[in-house]
C-alpha cells in the first residue's frame, strides 16, 4: 500500500469514528502544527481530527495501536503554542484536537470543585465561575484561549502559594484514556459506581489520591500527553473575595524583596504574591511598547506585588490585623531599600490577577520571546540571576513565583527579541541554549523539560530515572502512539 492509499484508509477509518466533517487534511491547517513560537522543529501531521466524546478518543487511540500512527493531543484553541510539545516528531502522525470537548460538566460551590473537559478555556470558565462567586487558582494573567486543563496538567505555577499544598494543585480527579485505549478514572472518581451514582451519595471528587496505594494522576501530570489523554478533570476552586487590597513595593535589592516575600508566605499573610523585574511588570500591565518602556524606566529594578483579601462581615477587621502584622514584620526586618510605589493603578494589577488576556502578555514588548523556567530553592535565586544577566543583559524579563507554601520558587527568565530579524533570532537561539545548559549545570531543576531541554535534563539524571520512566511508558503506552519523542521516550 502506497502513502496515498494509507492516508486515504486512515481518513476513512477516522471518519467512521468522529465523522468526516471533524477531520481535515488541508495543507494550510496542517502547516500550523508543524511549528510554534519555540525554536523546536518537527513535521507536519497527516491530518487533524476533532473528537467530541470520550468514546471517540478511546476508539481513535485503539485505531492508532492497530494502524501504527502517532497521536499528538492539543487542547487549547489558542494559536499561541510555545514549547514544542505539540509538534509531531514522526512522519505518520495526527493531531487530536480536543477543543470540541468543551463542557463544564459541573460546578460544586459547596465543595469548591469544578469538573471540566479539556477544551474549556480560561475565557469561558472564569466568567461562569464568577457568577457563582467562585474563582480558579490562576497562573499569572493566562491567555484566554488556553485550555484550563492543559495549564493544570503542565503544572503552570499558580499565583496564590498559600493554596498550593502539593505540586499537583489544583488538579484533583481525572478521567484518562491511556495509550492502550483503556479508560481509567483516578482518585475518588475511580469508584465504586458511576459518576452519577457517586454524586447521589455525596461524592464530590475532591480527593485525587488512589485508587488504592497507586495515584496515577502523578504519572499523567507533566507527561506532555505521552502516557494518556485526559477527557475530564476536577479542579480546586476558592471563593471570590469581596475586598482585595493591592500592595506594590520596589527595590534595587532582590535579596531584600525575596526575604520579605518569603516571610509573607511563611506566615500566610497574603493571597497572591509574586516578584517581577521592571520590564516584566511593565509588560504585564501595559499594552504598547512605548508604554512598557516608559513604565519600566520609572520603576526600580525589582517589584514585589502582594494582595490581601477577605470576604464577609469581618473583612475590614481581617485586613486591618493583616496590615498590622505585616507592618510589624517590615519593622523587624529592617528593610532599608524598600519603597512603596504608586506608579501603577491597583486596578491594573487586579485585572492581571483575576482575569485572562486576549494575547500572551509577554508578546507585548517585542512580539517574540523565549522563556527559560525551572524550580529553585530560595538561597540560589540570586546566583541564577547573575548567570543569566551576564549572558543576556538587555531585553530580559524576570519572574519569581513562590510555590508549595513557599518551600520552592518558580524562576522564569523571558528573553525578548524581534523574530523578524534573522540575525537577532539566530543570536538569541544560541544564547537560549547556552543559558539553559549553564543553569542546568548549576543545579537548576527543570521540572518541565520541553523540546531540546529534555535530552539535556535526562542526560544529567541517573540512568535509573530514565529506565523507570520508560518502564512506565511501556505499561501505559506500549506501542508508543502518544506523542513519541517527548521527555526521555524514543521516537
Amino acid at each position: 500500500m502506497n502513502d496515498y492509499e494509507s492516508e486515504d484508509t486512515l481518513f476513512h477509518s477516522l471518519a467512521k469514528i468522529c465523522g468526516s466533517k471533524n477531520i481535515t487534511i488541508d495543507p494550510q491547517n496542517l502547516k500550523l502544527y508543524s511549528n510554534d513560537m519555540s525554536f523546536f522543529k518537527g513535521n507536519s501531521p497527516n491530518l487533524i481530527t476533532w473528537p467530541s466524546k470520550t468514546q471517540e478518543v478511546v476508539k481513535i487511540i485503539k485505531l492508532a495501536n492497530q494502524m501504527e500512527f502517532s497521536i499528538i493531543p492539543v487542547s487549547s484553541s489558542s494559536k499561541y503554542r510555545h514549547h514544542g510539545d505539540t509538534i509531531p516528531r514522526k512522519d505518520n502522525s495526527i493531531i487530536m484536537n480536543l477543543t470540541k470537548m468543551r463542557k463544564v460538566i459541573s460546578i460544586d460551590k459547596k465543595n469548591r470543585v469544578v469538573m471540566i473537559e479539556p477544551g474549556v478555556t480560561f475565557e469561558e470558565l472564569i466568567p461562569k465561575l464568577r457568577k457563582k462567586s467562585l474563582r480558579l487558582l490562576l497562573p499569572l494573567y493566562p491567555t484566554g484561549t488556553k485550555s484550563v486543563l492543559t495549564s493544570v496538567l503542565e503544572r503552570e505555577p499558580i499565583i496564590i502559594p498559600r493554596y498550593h499544598w502539593d505540586t499537583s494543585d489544583p488538579l484533583l480527579c481525572t478521567e484518562v484514556v491511556f495509550g492502550t485505549g483503556d479508560l481509567f478514572r483516578t482518585g475518588t472518581a475511580a469508584g465504586p459506581g458511576t459518576l452519577s451514582q457517586q454524586k447521589k451519595v455525596g461524592q464530590a471528587h475532591v480527593n485525587p489520591m488512589g485508587p488504592t496505594q497507586f495515584s496515577p494522576y502523578r504519572v499523567i501530570q507533566g507527561a506532555q500527553g505521552s502516557l494518556g489523554i485526559v477527557t475530564w478533570a476536577t479542579l480546586k476552586l476558592e471563593l471570590v473575595p469581596t475586598v482585595q487590597k493591592v500592595f506594590h513595593y520596589h527595590s534595587n535589592n532582590i535579596e531584600e524583596l525575596l526575604d520579605f516575600q518569603q516571610k509573607l508566605v511563611k506566615y500566610r499573610l497574603c493571597d497572591e504574591t509574586f516578584i517581577l523585574n521592571n520590564l516584566n511588570l511593565a509588560c504585564l500591565v501595559k499594552k504598547t511598547r512605548n508604554e512598557i518602556e516608559d513604565l519600566a524606566n520609572s520603576l526600580l529594578k525589582w517589584n514585589l506585588i502582594y494582595i490581601l483579601a477577605g470576604r464577609g462581615d469581618l473583612t475590614n477587621d481581617k485586613l486591618n490585623y493583616l496590615e498590622g502584622d505585616i507592618n510589624d514584620l517590615m519593622g523587624d526586618s529592617n528593610l532599608e531599600h524598600l519603597e512603596s510605589s504608586n506608579l501603577i493603578d491597583r486596578n491594573e494589577i487586579l485585572e492581571c490577577t483575576n482575569n485572562y488576556t486576549s494575547e500572551p502578555w509577554r508578546t507585548r514588548y517585542k512580539c517574540s520571546y523565549q522563556d527559560i523556567f525551572f524550580i529553585s530553592n530560595f538561597e540560589n535565586i540570586s546566583n541564577y540571576i547573575k548567570k543569566v544577566e551576564l549572558k543576556y543583559p538587555e531585553n530580559l524579563g524576570i519572574y519569581f513565583q513562590p510555590i508549595n507554601q513557599g518551600t520552592s520558587y518558580h524562576c522564569e527568565f523571558d528573553l525578548y527579541y524581534d523574530s523578524k530579524n534573522e540575525k537577532e533570532t539566530k543570536d538569541l537561539q544560541g544564547k537560549f541554549n547556552e543559558i539553559s545548559i549553564d543553569l542546568m549545570d548549576s543545579g537548576a531543576f527543570f521540572n518541565r523539560p520541553y523540546g531540546y531541554w529534555a535530552k539535556e535534563v535526562y542526560a544529567r539524571h541517573i540512568e535509573e530515572t530514565s529506565i523507570a520512566l520508560r518502564k512506565v511508558k511501556s505499561i501505559f503506552d506500549p506501542k508508543n502512539v502518544l506523542n513519541p519523542g517527548v521527555l526521555c521516550f524514543d521516537e
